[in-house]
């Protein structure tokens, strides 16, 4: 299954291939940590 991830300020989205196994790592945009969204939801803010 995919992951995918969005900002909460901007609305980016990125597709997560290889995930980050460092300690308290992840991936940032606009200076926070993203959030994880499912697939549907995904689909959904691409076809605004």
């Amino acid at each position: 299954m995919d992951k995918i991830l969005v900002c909460k300020k901007c609305g980016a989205m990125v597709k997560v291939i290889v995930e980050c196994t460092c300690e308290n790592c992840g991936i940032k945009c606009c200076g926070e940590q993203m959030v994880e969204i499912s697939s549907e939801e995904a689909t959904k803010r691409l076809e605004k």
